[in-house]
C-alpha cells in the first residue's frame, strides 16, 4: 500500500503528460489541415480568378458598345455586380492569410549574413516556405485587387452612361406644342391605340379562355372582388383607432404627439389598403396565368398608377388633414389647408392618370408622337394647377390659421405653434414667386419643344410639394417623440433613472438620434423628388455598398465597420485610462512618500500616456500609418522653430488647461491685473468677462506660466475682512460680541467655520478690530461686506460705541481759524 501511494503521484504526471503530448499533436494535425486548406484555396482561387476576369471582360466590351439602352445597362450591371462582391470576399480573405504569413516570417526573423554561424535548417526551410507562400498570396492578392479596381471603373462608366442617357433623353427636342403636326398625328395615334386596345382585350379574353374555363375565370373575379372586400375591411380596421379618437376628444386640438401619430395612422389607413388590394388581384391573375405579357404590363400600369395617387393623397391627407383641423400637425388654416389639399390631389390624379397611358403607351407600342402629348398635356395641366393654387393663395387673405392648431395653442401668441403658423404664412407668400418662374419655365420648354423636360420639372414640383408637406409631418413626429416626449417631463426622468443616467444625457441623447433621423429623412425625401438624374436603385446601392463595406483613401482601405470600432475603441479605452488614473491618485499614490503636487503630477502624467497610446492603437485600427503621422510631426517642428514657438505655447497650454482644470468655466480669478469671470476656454486664449462685463482674452501660456488666484477653485466660499476702530474707553468684550452678532445675523455667512474677532492694533486714538467671516458664495462678497458696515455702524450707535476720528483745521486767507462745531458738512 505505500508503494502504491508513493507511485501514484508519478503516474498522475505521466498520464498528464500524454494529454499535453496528444493535444499538442492534434493541434498540429489540424494546423497542418489549416495549412493544406489554405494552399488549396489559393490554388482554387486562381482558376476562380480566370473566370472573374472573363465576366469583366465580357461587361467592358458590351459597354462599348453604341446606342445602349437603360435595360442594357441593367443587364450589364447584373452581370457585373455578383463577381465585385465575391472579389471584395476575395481581398477580406486573402488579406489575413497574408498578414499571418508575413508575422511569421518576421519572427523567424532575416537570414544570417554569410559570415554569421549557420542557423537551423528547419528554421532556413520554415522561413524558404512561408517567403514562397506569402509570395504567393501576395500576388493573388494584387489580382484580386486590380480586378476590383476595374470592376469598380467599370460600374462608375455605367453609372456616367445612364445619366448620359437620362440627360438625353431629358433634353432631346421633339414637337412644340404649337406644331399643328403633333395634335394630327396624335389623332391618328389615338385611333390606332384604341384598335390596339380593342385586340388586347380579345387576346387575353382568348388567353384566359384557353388556360382557365369559363367556371374558373368567374371564380377568379369572385376572388379579385373578395381582396377589394377585404381591402375595405382592412381599411375600416386600420381607421377604427381614429374614429374612436375623435369621438373621446371631439373638435379639440390633439396635443402635438397624439396629432402626428394620428396623421400618420391618416396616411397609412389611405395609403396600404388600395395598393395592397391591386397588387394581390394581379398576383391572383397572374398566378392562374390569365395575363398575357402585354396585359401584365398595362396591370403593372395599373399598379403604379393606384400607388401613385393612394401615396400622394395619403401623404396630403395626413399632413393637411382638410376635414380634421383637430390633428393637423402642419399650421395652416383651415381654408388654406382645405384648398392646398383640392388642387394638389387634382395634380395627383393627373399624375397617376400619365403613368398609366404611359405604361399603355409601351405595352401597345404607341407612335411617339401619342407620347409626346401625354408628356404635354400633363406638364399643362400641372402648371394650370399650380397657377391656378398661387392665384387663389393670392386672394386668400387668411393664411394664418383661425382655429387652434394641433396642440391646443392659438395663433398669433408667443408660443412655439404661433411662430410656426406664421412662418408657415410667410413660405406661402415666399413660394408664389418661385412657382411662376417655374410655370413660365414649363411653358416656355413646350412652346420650344422639350416636352421631356417640362414634364419633368412640372411633375418632379408636384412631388416636391407633397413630400414637403409630408416630411414636415415627420420631423414634427420626430421632434415630439424624441423631444417632447422622451426629454422632457415626468417620463423622462423615469426613464433616465431606469436607464441609469441624468436627465441631462438622456435629453442630449435624444436630440442627437432625432437629428440623425431628421436628416435620413430629409436625404431620402430629395433622392424621390430629384429622381437622382438617372442613377438606379442599384447604382444608389452600389455607393451604400462602398461607404459601407469599404472605401480606399491612399494605400489604406477604410470601412465604416473600422471606424465605429475605432471610436469604440477609443471610448473604451479613454475610459479605462481615466479610471487607472483615479486609481492611481486615490489608492498607490497616497500611500507613499511624495508630496501632494508630485502626486497629482505623477497621475496626470500617467492619464496622458495611457490615452495617447489608447489613440494611437485607434488610429491603427482605421489603418492609420503612425509613420506618416511623424514625418507631419516632424515638418511641423520645423515651423515651430521658425516662428510658433507662442503659438504652439498657447496650444500646449490650452491642452493642459482643458485636462488638469486648474481653472473651469464659471470660476472667479484674477490675472496680469484683470478680474472677472471665466466664460469660455479654448485651445489659445480664454476669455474673461469683468465685473464691469468687458471681454478680455487672456492667452493660455499666460494662465500657465504666470500668477493666477482663483477664488472658486475648491468651492465658491470666500472671506471677508473688516476693520473697525473704536474709541479706548469702548468695552473691548462688547465690541467683540457686537461685531460676530452682526456677522451671525446676516444669512451669507457661514457658521463653519465660525466668525472671528481680533483685536489687531493699539492706534494713537482708536482701538483696532478685525472681524473675519466666510461667506458662502464670493461674488456676493462685497455685498456682504457693505451690510456688514451697515449692520456695525447701526448698532454701535445703539450701544452708543464711539468711532474716533482725527480733527482738521482749516486756514482761509493764511490765518489759522478752529473750524465751526455747528457748520454742517458744506459749511
Amino acid at each position: 500500500m505505500l508503494i502504491s501511494r508513493r507511485l501514484a503521484p508519478d503516474a498522475a504526471i505521466g498520464i498528464l503528460l500524454r494529454a499535453v503530448v496528444a493535444s499538442l499533436l492534434l493541434a498540429l494535425l489540424f494546423a497542418a489541415g489549416a495549412h493544406a486548406q489554405t494552399v488549396l484555396d489559393v490554388k482554387t482561387a486562381h482558376d476562380r480568378l480566370e473566370g472573374q476576369r472573363a465576366v469583366v471582360d465580357s461587361v467592358e466590351g458590351g459597354l462599348g458598345r453604341d446606342g445602349l439602352r437603360s435595360p442594357d445597362l441593367d443587364e450589364l450591371r447584373g452581370r457585373l455586380d455578383p463577381v465585385r462582391t465575391d472579389l471584395t470576399a476575395a481581398i477580406e480573405l486573402l488579406e489575413p492569410v497574408l498578414a499571418d504569413l508575413n508575422h511569421r516570417i518576421q519572427e523567424l526573423g532575416p537570414k544570417p549574413a554569410a559570415d554569421a554561424p549557420p542557423e537551423n535548417a528547419s528554421i532556413t526551410t520554415q522561413r524558404d516556405e512561408l517567403t514562397a507562400q506569402a509570395a504567393e498570396v501576395e500576388g493573388l492578392t494584387k489580382q484580386v485587387r486590380l480586378l476590383n479596381t476595374r470592376g469598380d471603373q467599370l460600374s462608375d462608366r455605367i453609372t456616367s452612361r445612364r445619366r448620359a442617357l437620362f440627360t438625353d433623353q431629358l433634353l432631346a427636342r421633339s414637337y412644340s406644342i404649337l406644331n399643328p403636326e403633333l395634335w394630327l398625328a396624335s389623332a391618328s395615334a389615338m385611333a390606332m391605340e384604341a384598335r390596339g386596345i380593342r385586340y388586347l382585350l380579345s387576346d387575353w379574353q382568348a388567353y384566359a379562355g384557353s388556360r382557365v374555363p369559363l367556371w374558373g375565370q368567374l371564380l377568379l373575379a369572385l376572388g379579385v372582388v373578395g381582396i377589394g372586400v377585404l381591402a375595405t375591411m382592412l381599411r375600416r380596421l386600420l381607421a377604427r383607432p381614429l374614429r374612436r379618437l375623435k369621438r373621446e376628444i371631439g373638435e379639440e386640438p390633439l396635443p402635438r404627439l397624439k396629432a402626428c401619430i394620428a396623421s400618420m395612422l391618416t396616411g397609412v389607413v389611405a395609403i396600404v389598403p388600395a395598393i395592397l388590394a391591386v397588387f394581390a388581384s394581379i398576383a391572383l391573375l397572374d398566378g392562374f396565368d390569365v395575363l398575357p405579357a402585354r396585359m401584365l404590363e398595362v396591370m403593372q400600369g395599373v399598379l403604379l398608377a393606384v400607388t401613385v395617387v393612394s401615396t400622394g393623397r395619403g401623404m396630403l391627407l395626413a399632413a393637411l388633414a382638410p376635414d380634421e383641423p383637430w390633428r393637423r400637425a402642419v399650421p395652416l388654416g383651415d381654408q388654406v389647408a382645405t384648398l392646398l389639399y383640392r388642387h394638389i390631389v387634382t395634380g395627383i390624379w393627373l399624375l397617376g392618370l400619365a403613368a398609366f397611358l404611359g405604361n399603355l403607351h409601351r405595352a401597345l407600342v404607341a407612335p411617339v408622337a401619342l407620347t409626346v402629348t401625354t408628356n404635354a398635356l400633363l406638364a399643362l395641366g400641372l402648371a394650370a394647377i399650380a397657377v391656378s393654387t398661387v392665384r387663389a393663395l393670392a386672394a386668400d387673405d387668411e393664411p394664418v390659421m383661425e382655429d387652434a392648431p394641433a396642440g391646443g395653442e392659438k395663433p398669433g401668441s408667443d408660443k412655439p405653434e404661433g411662430a410656426l403658423a406664421a412662418a408657415s404664412a410667410t413660405a406661402l407668400q415666399w413660394a408664389r414667386f418661385p412657382f411662376w418662374v417655374l410655370n413660365f419655365v414649363v411653358l416656355g420648354a413646350l412652346l420650344a419643344g422639350y416636352v421631356g423636360l417640362a414634364s419633368y420639372l412640372a411633375s418632379r414640383s408636384l412631388l416636391a410639394v407633397v413630400f414637403a408637406l409630408f416630411v414636415y409631418v415627420l420631423l414634427a413626429l420626430i421632434n415630439a417623440f424624441f423631444i417632447e416626449g422622451i426629454a422632457q417631463g415626468h417620463k423622462a426622468r423615469m426613464a433616465a433613472r431606469t436607464l441609469g443616467v441624468r436627465p441631462a444625457s438622456l435629453e442630449l441623447i435624444a436630440v442627437l438620434v432625432a437629428g440623425v433621423l431628421k436628416v435620413v429623412v430629409v436625404m431620402f425625401a430629395v433622392v424621390i423628388v430629384v429622381g437622382t438624374w438617372g442613377t438606379s436603385t442599384a447604382d444608389l446601392r452600389d455607393v451604400v455598398s462602398r461607404v459601407t463595406f469599404g472605401f480606399t483613401i491612399g494605400t489604406s482601405t477604410v470601412t465604416i465597420g473600422d471606424i465605429l470600432y475605432a471610436v469604440l475603441f477609443l471610448v473604451a479605452g479613454i475610459v479605462i485610462a481615466r479610471a487607472i488614473q483615479r486609481w492611481f491618485s486615490v489608492a498607490i499614490l497616497p500611500r507613499t512618500a511624495f508630496d501632494p503636487g508630485l502626486q497629482n503630477s505623477i497621475a496626470t502624467i500617467i492619464g496622458y500616456v495611457i490615452s495617447l497610446a489608447v489613440i494611437a492603437m485607434a488610429m491603427g485600427q482605421i489603418g492609420l500609418n503612425l509613420q506618416n503621422i511623424a514625418l507631419v510631426a516632424g515638418a511641423l517642428s520645423v515651423g515651430i522653430g521658425f516662428g510658433l514657438q507662442s503659438i504652439v505655447s498657447n496650444f500646449v497650454s490650452g491642452l493642459i488647461l482643458l485636462a488638469e482644470r486648474p481653472i473651469r468655466v464659471g470660476d472667479t480669478i484674477s490675472v496680469k491685473g484683470e478680474e472677472g469671470y471665466v466664460r469660455r476656454i479654448s485651445v489659445r486664449a480664454t476669455e474673461i468677462e469683468t465685473f464691469d462685463r468687458a471681454a478680455v482674452l487672456i492667452p493660455n501660456s499666460d494662465l500657465i506660466t504666470g500668477l493666477v488666484k482663483n477664488y472658486t477653485h475648491a468651492n465658491t466660499t470666500g472671506r471677508i475682512i473688516l476693520q473697525i476702530n473704536v474709541a479706548y474707553d469702548s468695552d473691548a468684550e462688547e465690541v467683540r460680541d457686537l461685531l460676530i452678532g452682526c456677522a451671525c445675523d446676516h444669512p451669507q455667512v457661514l457658521r463653519s467655520p465660525p466668525p472671528r474677532v481680533f483685536l489687531v492694533k493699539f492706534g494713537d486714538s482708536y482701538l483696532q478690530f478685525e472681524l473675519r467671516c466666510v461667506v458662502a458664495n464670493v461674488d456676493y462678497a462685497l455685498t456682504v461686506k457693505s451690510d456688514l458696515h451697515f449692520a456695525v455702524l447701526d448698532r454701535m450707535k445703539q450701544a452708543r460705541i464711539g468711532i474716533p476720528f482725527t480733527p482738521w483745521n482749516i486756514y482761509r486767507g493764511g490765518s489759522l481759524q478752529a473750524p465751526d462745531p455747528t457748520a454742517g458738512e458744506d459749511g
